[in-house]
């Protein structure tokens, strides 16, 4: 059996007049997949909020490999290399597959871009995933939902 990966133990949310979560306890163990199934309004959103740092949990403890984690910014969650991709993308349309798959990077006040080395490396990562037919040079608007999709995904690797 693998090791537990991340832990969340007695999380609670409420909004006023609405309790989202109630002591949730949820474990994912290292190399396997999870889906969080249910109904709208569940708290499914909320809890994977939560995780990426976009909302504030009111009680609970958060573990990641075995050391509990305050997460406290969307920051945070990705120091701590946690990214959730949302339905509705946060892609930049007017901008490459490159630039917006490292778009932290432009916006981070940075004197010089190596922009030959962003395009290899946005390269790389379409090409892990299997997708080598996607152009780092596209803008993303000219691509499909599947291929923003990807994009999305891989910002977020």
């Amino acid at each position: 059996m693998s090791e537990i990966q991340m832990r969340v133990s007695g999380i609670s949310k409420s909004f006023p007049g609405v309790k989202a979560l109630s002591n949730i306890d949820f474990a994912v163990r290292k190399g396997t997949v999870h889906a969080l199934c249910g109904e709208n309004g569940a708290g499914k959103s909320t809890l994977m909020k939560i995780l990426a740092g976009a909302c504030k949990k009111d009680s609970g403890t958060i573990w990641l490999n075995g050391e509990q984690v305050n997460i406290a910014a969307p920051k945070n969650a990705k120091q701590l290399g946690i990214a959730v991709i949302y339905q509705e993308f946060m892609l930049a349309p007017d901008l490459s597959v490159a630039e917006n798959i490292y778009l932290d990077e432009l916006g981070s006040g940075k004197l010089f871009l190596h922009w030959r080395e962003m395009r290899q490396n946005a390269k790389k990562w379409l090409e892990k995933l299997g997708f080598d037919d996607i152009d780092p040079r596209t803008k993303v608007r000219d691509l499909s939902v599947a291929y923003q999709q990807i994009t999305e995904i891989c910002k977020n690797l």
